[in-house]
This record gives structure tokens, sequence and C-alpha cells, in this order.
């Protein structure tokens, strides 16, 4: 049996914390190295087959391209390599990518040919909130049935963890009891260039945050063509080994501490209009296990390898 190693740099973080535990237990992974973030290419040993970023997005730029050059394979669990070209990642995350091209040569991590993520020399992991939009709107959109134009008006809360471990006014106790905070609304928010890379829709999006650990839930609607029907709806394929359908929406209570994504669809024929609810973890589906089932693409293993 084929073992790996791989080191997570970010590990003191909520999702690489969450990809470590993983890791360790995984059949096929020998290794896991779990060195200091401020130690950078030096923390990473030489003989290390994989690499999972779990930074901020500025590190996790200047790390991916001299770890693909060095023949390490990445999956990046950061934004960084999630826009696809230059202009949008400055629009979406307020710096210039100091490697502009691995831009082009980052392999998106949802929805892709497993021939290309067995290829791929640097994945760059969805974002939480773009997970649970693509996980619904995916299977839409390969089948045909968006309007043409469709505007998708899309709400999504998290729970606080998706801010990251380190406290601002905004993560502290007082300000999220008892409270829901919006932010990054209608077009702000860093997660809307990967959706709409992916499929034909304009995106109008709340995200809030939510007075919980963990856990998302993302409720929407689009329209579609004339002709759609529930039964078509029903009849749409898994995306993925951990897509699931539910018969109801989905609670977040249902996929906590899981890497499963439940996904909704019902059908307002009045007017032709899609409503989708998706509930994911934000820590689990949403980053760490999402990353370790591309990682198991990568390595041609079952993607629910160590992950069930």
């Amino acid at each position: 049996m084929a073992t790996y190693r791989v080191c997570i740099v970010g590990a003191s973080g909520y999702s690489g914390a969450e990809a470590a535990q993983l890791l360790r237990r995984h059949p096929n992974v020998a290794r896991v190295d779990t060195p200091e973030s401020s130690a950078g290419m030096a923390g990473i040993a030489a003989d290390i087959d994989a690499v999972l970023l779990a930074t901020p997005a500025e590190v996790a730029a200047d790390m991916a391209a001299p770890l693909v050059e060095r023949g390490i394979r990445v999956v990046d669990i950061s934004g960084a390599h999630r826009a696809g070209n230059a202009d949008a990642h400055r629009a979406s995350y307020g710096f210039d990518h100091p490697h502009p091209e691995m831009l082009a040569q980052a392999v998106y991590g949802l929805g892709a040919p497993a021939a290309n993520l067995a290829n791929a020399r640097l994945i760059a992991n969805p974002g939480c909130y773009a997970n649970g939009m693509l996980s619904a709107l995916l299977p839409v959109a390969r089948a045909q049935f968006l309007a043409a134009n469709a505007v998708a008006d899309v709400t999504g809360i998290s729970g606080v963890s998706g801010a990251g471990k380190k406290p601002t006014d905004r993560t502290h106790f007082m300000a999220v009891a008892e409270n829901l905070m919006p932010y990054k609304t209608l077009r702000a928010h860093q997660h809307l260039v990967e959706v709409e890379r992916a499929v034909p829709v304009r995106l109008l999006f709340v995200p809030l945050v939510a007075p919980l650990r963990r856990g998302m839930l993302i409720s929407g609607s689009v329209p579609l063509r004339d002709g759609v029907t529930q039964a078509d709806l029903d009849a749409l394929s898994p995306l993925d080994a951990f897509w699931r359908r539910s018969a109801s929406a989905p609670d977040v209570h249902s996929v906590a501490h899981t890497p499963w994504i439940s996904v909704h669809y019902a059908l307002d024929a009045a007017s032709q209009r899609l409503l989708f609810v998706t509930a994911l973890d934000n820590l689990s589906r949403g980053a760490a296990t999402h990353a370790i089932a591309n990682l198991n693409c990568m390595w041609q293993l079952p993607e629910t390898t160590g992950l069930n």
C-alpha cells in the first residue's frame, strides 16, 4: 500500500488542526509534519510528498510556487489560488499575487474531472461559502437548467470559527452572543469570484455570522429555464462522494463534525425559481475534509479514504 508524508503549514488554526487530526489516522499517510508557520519554506522537510497550506492567503501565495518547483504537491486551503487570474485575485483579495502564473495552473478543487485532480500539482480548495453555493448550483448548471442571465439571491449563515482563530471586535463573545451580524454584503465577499467562475450566474449574497462554534447554512433562489420540473431536479446526480440530497431543508446539526453536505431543492412553479438550502460544517466540508478528499484524488484513492 502506498503511503505519503504530508506537511500542514498553519496547523495551529482551526482548519489546519482539523486536517492534522484526520490525516494522523489516514491509512495512506505515514507521517504528518506541523511546523511553525513562521519557519516558512525552511520548516518543510526534504522528503515531504504533499503540503496543505492552511495559512492566510498572503502566506500561501508566497509559498505555493516554490513548493511546486520542488516537486511537492500542494492543496491550498486559503483563497490564494481560487480567482483564476491576477485582476480577479486583486479585486477579491486586495493584494497583488506574487506568482500570478500559479493562478492559471491551479485546479479548482470542486467539480473538477478526476483526471485533472489526479494530475494537479496545485489544487485550490474551495472556500466554505463557495462550497455550499456550488454544491447546489453546479449540478443545476451542468444540466443546463439555469435561465439565461440568471441572478441568484443567496443568504449564508456561518459559525464564528469561519473568521479564524485570531480574535477581533466582531468575534468577541459580547458581539456574537444572541446576535446575527451581516458583513461583506451583496457583492463584497471574496468567495463570489469562485462561484461565478464555475456557473453562469450573478450573485447577490448576504453572509451572516451566527453564535455557533461551527456549521454553515446557505439558502437562496435562482431562476430556471422554462420547462424544468421538480422531477428534473430530483433526478440530478450527486456532485461527489460526500454530496447528499435532503428531502426537506437540512440544518447544521445534521452535518456538524462530518464531511457531508446536504442539499435540498424545491421548485416554485409560479415564478419558475429554484429554492435551495445547503448545510455543511465550515471547518470540515468547508475546509479540512474537502482538502483531504482532494489529496485522495491527487493520489488516485477513493475520495472517502480516511474520512468515513
